[in-house]
């Protein structure tokens, strides 16, 4: 038996009994075609026939108010007097005949009203609305109100009970029951007599109605003004109609569970539950058993067992089409179908109407009785296939004894909805085919008040794709999921609150770490950056400390194997035999930071003192003291390239997955609310379907191509097949909009590079010694976005001439097109380890600049050695009291200002063209001087761009200098940038010099 269908149980609450009788009072009629409470306006032709028709009316009205109000007083309420002092009675009755009662005093009521109203009418000189139209609809909700009322009285036998218990009441009052006619024979008759008492003078009276408005509609049929009279007929006709079989129903209802057994009926019984049709009148078969259409149900009886299955859950289809021979039905409910053979198609037909009628009534909360063959039978036979239900599970494994409300489809959860299970668990979202799939949000026990919580892409019942996963004990995961399973890229982090607080952001594999991964141990305020093998380091990998210290080293199952590198935080350099826990183990040497060396065996932990065996050496070379300070870690992890692969896999996997509509919200993250949108999607493209993703109010529309390349493109043809050299502008500018947003698939993964080199550069274990790392993923990264870009170029981008392919493939690569787009993004974390790397040659720097700060600007000039007949004294404008000598940042003003944009822009090339721009500012400011064309060699450069270097004040020119050269496109280098960088290289270098302190200040 379906566990959904309630089954009515002694001592329920009263209120809602009585709701349940009545919340079908404002029941719809097909042929009411418009409200009868707008204004009559009626003809004076027409006036004295509408005032003989009230005048009858009023007489009708009163008799009809006198004999319901007999009833109520003489019948009704000894009956209610009765049931109350039984104590033996079932709250089922009394509740059902306290419904009748207040039904028949609304009746009451609205009989008055009318009679009132029809009596200011017929006083009244002027013509009024007649009540009966202009309260139609009043009228028909106290009719169906009491109808159903009375019905569900009926059907619980209710006449027949009353009437043993009060029939020696009505012996010893006959008088007072003498005009209502009751057979007091037996309590057979006295109970049919009740029956007939209380429905029979309230249905005659809408026949009257009827009678009434049918003459009103006959004398004025020709007259315009008659519509409201034909509404309210076909109104009342409808309401006739629907008495008429809600009674046959309900006496049909009746016989039913008094042919029942007591555990049948028990089962089954629900008060306002009505027969529609029996397989006993109407034959079916397989599977074998009688078969009971309800009003809300099906129900399928074998022996004295029952399965019981609510409408809404319930979907009907005929199978002609797929067996000519046979008259067949095939019924759909959650978990089970079934198939029906009927003995002729006349009997399948009947069935097939019964059921989806039932089904549609059931839906729609209406009571109308539309008659099997009646005109617009079939088209008020239209069923939904798309419903929202309830249902609990039975038999699905995953599913059992689970809860589900939401929309549904051909017998299968569909759309929206919230699954709840008796053990805590819960999942709202979205489903397909029975299954969770799209966005939805997960919730399961993980002790006592503790629950994870899962915010994720679903795909075929399993977590897949992108999502955020809390988990009662403090950790939190952000990143994809296979199969329910952590796979792909993700972060995971712990509560700072924990004993032993950590983060790690890379791949996973099944659930496990796997592949490069940055860890950091916030409890020994670590950071190891290296691959992963089922949650262990396991490879070559590199550990930094806060402290400063760093090792690098292979690993094996979390255990360093073979020889490593130790660099302390006084640049002291150890490269040889040690263990995790920088116990140093056997040969190794040991590099001191002024250039000493001890080579041999070592023994003793780092730190507390070594012990060694083996040969000191002093440095053959002149003392340098940056020998060991600029060693670079990384060297043997992993190629940039293979670093974050992952991270480009569930890319692929995104630009791959065809024209799976949840494709695009599963990579990006988001969960668009725009449904009815993505149902769309299927026959679309992925690029497409970004396109209406993405909220175009806050951001502006990108043109998208198909991503669907042709075999065998590479990232040399991008260039050559879908751009143009005078487009190139146009390129940077798409792939601008593109990265800047965050739904768009460039834009997602550019977010996710960025996050992972945060993770792995800044912080507390930022380090000098991984600013090759550092760059080599910056530059990596360039490289996969621009050969991944092809799939997202505009229309306009589409190749042109075929003759400016080779201008293309010089002017639009990695280095020009993506590189100066993301490097600010970057830039930050990116220079502060050039800064790092380049602190003791900056200092020095700086150091020069601010003694050469206090030489004006001749004498600066003079101290430099530049020639007198360069010196651009005409800019010099002295005041009264002003004297030469004393007159700073003048000279070569417009060079110094060109040249201090250098640190305004992130661009390795804007950089460049900067420094050529200050050189050529130079040679413009010397030409104006000689009054003639002058080139400048480098013997008259340096010393001028020493001048301009010292006046436009750059605090990092190392890190500046070194920045250019690692990012600069390759194609670009030698020739005039090689020559402006190295001439730029040698004034930083000069600058630096303790000789040009130790020289002494020109007078």
């Amino acid at each position: 038996m379906d566990s959904n269908c309630p089954i009515q149980q002694p001592g329920s609450d009263t209120l809602s009994q009585r709701s349940r009788f009545s919340r079908n009072w404002s029941t719809s009629f097909s042929k009411s075609a418009s409200s009868s409470k707008e204004a009559l306006g009626l003809g004076p032709e027409i006036k004295e026939k509408c005032q003989r028709e009230a005048a009858y009316l009023f007489k009708l009205e009163q008799s009809f108010k006198n004999s319901v109000t007999d009833l109520k007083t003489h019948i009704l309420r000894p009956l209610v007097k009765t049931e109350s002092s039984d104590q033996k009675n079932r709250p089922q009755l009394k509740e059902a005949l306290l419904v009748l009662e207040e039904s028949l005093e609304a009746l009451c009521n609205e009989s008055e009203e009318h009679c009132l109203h029809l009596a200011d009418t017929l006083d009244s000189l002027t013509q009024k609305e007649l009540y009966l139209l202009k309260n139609t609809q009043q009228l028909k909700r106290v009719y169906i109100w009491y109808f159903t009322a009375f019905t569900n009285y009926v059907v619980l036998c209710g006449f027949e009970h009353i009437a043993k218990q009060t029939s020696d009441y009505w012996k010893k009052n006959k008088k007072i029951v003498k005009g209502f006619r009751l057979d007091l024979s037996s309590n057979a008759s006295l109970s049919v007599s009740l029956y007939r008492v209380f429905h029979e003078p309230i249905r005659l009276q809408v026949q009257k109605y009827i009678d009434v408005l049918r003459k009103l509609s006959w004398c004025l049929k020709k007259n315009p003004e008659t519509k409201p009279i034909t509404d309210a007929l076909a109104t009342f006709i409808d309401l006739d109609k629907w008495i008429r079989q809600s009674l046959d129903v309900a006496t049909l209802t009746k016989t039913l569970w008094n042919s029942l057994g007591s555990k049948l009926t028990e089962l089954l019984f629900l008060p306002e539950r009505r027969l529609r049709e029996d397989s006993k009148n109407i034959p079916l078969s397989c599977p074998e058993g009688r078969f009971l259409l309800f009003d809300d149900s099906l129900a399928i009886i074998q022996g004295s067992e029952s399965s019981i299955y609510k409408l809404d859950t319930l979907w009907v289809e005929t199978l002609d089409n797929i067996c000519f021979e046979r008259n067949q039905l095939k019924v759909l409910v959650p978990e089970e179908e079934f198939i029906f053979t009927m003995e002729d198609s006349q009997d399948k037909m009947v069935w097939f109407w019964k059921l989806k009628q039932a089904i549609r009534q059931h839906l729609d909360g209406k009571l109308d009785f539309p008659l099997w063959g009646e005109e617009g039978s079939e088209d008020s036979c239209s069923v939904p296939a798309c419903r929202f239900a309830a249902y609990t599970f039975i038999n699905n494994p995953r599913f059992k004894d689970a809860v589900y409300e939401g929309d549904w489809y051909q017998g299968k959860p569909q759309g929206s909805g919230i699954m709840k299970w008796p053990d805590g668990r819960n999942y709202a979202g979205t489903y397909e085919e029975g299954q969770e799939h799209g966005f939805g949000v997960y919730v399961m026990p993980a002790g006592p008040e503790i629950f994870d919580c899962y915010k994720c892409h679903w795909k075929s019942g399993k977590m897949h794709g992108y999502g955020i996963c809390e988990y009662g004990i403090g950790m939190t995961y952000k990143g994809y999921f296979q199969d329910n399973q952590r796979h792909g890229f993700g972060i995971l982090h712990s509560s700072q609150l924990e004993k032993l607080p950590f983060k790690y952001f890379g791949h996973w594999e099944n659930d496990k770490k796997s592949g490069y991964g940055v860890f950091d141990d916030l409890d020994r305020e670590e950071r190891y950056l290296g691959t992963w093998l089922e949650d262990c380091k396991h490879g070559n990998g590199v550990v930094i400390t806060q402290s400063g210290l760093c090792y690098e080293g292979n690993f094996q199952y979390n255990k360093i194997t073979g020889s490593g590198t130790i660099l302390s935080e006084d640049d002291s350099a150890y490269e040889g035999e040690f263990t995790e826990e920088l116990v140093l183990t056997g040969k190794g040497k040991l590099t001191f930071s002024n250039g000493y060396v001890i080579e041999g065996l070592f023994s003793n932990k780092w730190g507390s003192g070594l012990k060694t065996n083996g040969t000191f050496c002093k440095p053959t070379e002149e003392l340098n003291p940056l020998t060991t300070s600029k060693m670079q870690l990384g060297s043997h992890i992993i190629p940039a390239k293979e670093r974050w692969q992952g991270i480009y896999d569930q890319f692929m996997d995104f630009l791959n997955s065809g024209s799976d509509e949840t494709s695009v919200e599963s990579f990006l993250g988001f969960y668009s609310k725009k449904r009815e949108k993505q149902k769309s999607l299927k026959s679309m493209t992925i690029t497409k379907k970004v396109e209406i993703a993405m909220p175009h109010s806050t951001e502006d529309s990108l043109d998208f191509l198909t991503c669907n390349r042709p075999d065998g493109a590479t990232s040399e043809k991008l260039a050559s097949n879908q751009c143009i050299l005078a487009k190139g502008q146009q390129l940077k500018e798409y792939l601008s909009k593109a990265f800047a947003s965050s739904h768009h698939p460039l834009g997602k993964l550019l977010q996710t590079l960025i996050l992972v080199f945060q993770g792995t550069f800044s912080g507390i274990c930022m380090h000098k010694r991984l600013l090759s790392m550092a760059q080599q993923e910056v530059v990596s990264h360039a490289k996969e976005l621009f050969e991944l870009a092809r799939y997202f170029l505009p229309k306009s981008l589409e190749i042109g001439d075929p003759s400016t392919e080779a201008a293309i493939r010089d002017n639009l690569n990695a280095y020009t097109v993506t590189l100066p787009l993301i490097l600010p993004r970057f830039y930050p974390d990116l220079f502060m380890l050039y800064m790092l790397y380049h602190e003791v040659e900056d200092s020095m720097y700086w150091k020069g600049i601010l003694y050469l700060e206090l030489l004006s600007d001749t004498k600066l000039l003079e101290f430099l050695e530049v020639q007198k007949d360069l010196w651009p004294l005409q800019d010099i404008h002295l005041t009264n009291k002003q004297r030469l000598s004393v007159v700073k940042d003048v000279c070569f003003t417009s060079a110094i200002l060109c040249f201090q944009k250098i640190s305004t822009t992130a661009d390795p090339q804007d950089k460049l063209d900067t420094l050529m721009k200050t050189y050529l500012e130079i040679e413009s400011t010397v030409t104006r001087v000689l009054k003639r064309e002058y080139n400048l060699s480098m013997d008259d450069l340096l010393p001028l761009l020493v001048y301009v270097v010292s006046r436009a004040r750059i605090l990092h020119l190392g890190a500046e200098l070194h920045l250019i050269r690692d990012m600069m496109d390759p194609s670009t280098e030698g020739g005039m940038n090689d020559f402006l960088l190295t001439a730029l290289d040698s004034c930083y270098q000069h600058i630096q010099k303790e000789e040009l302190r130790s020289r002494s200040l020109p007078k």
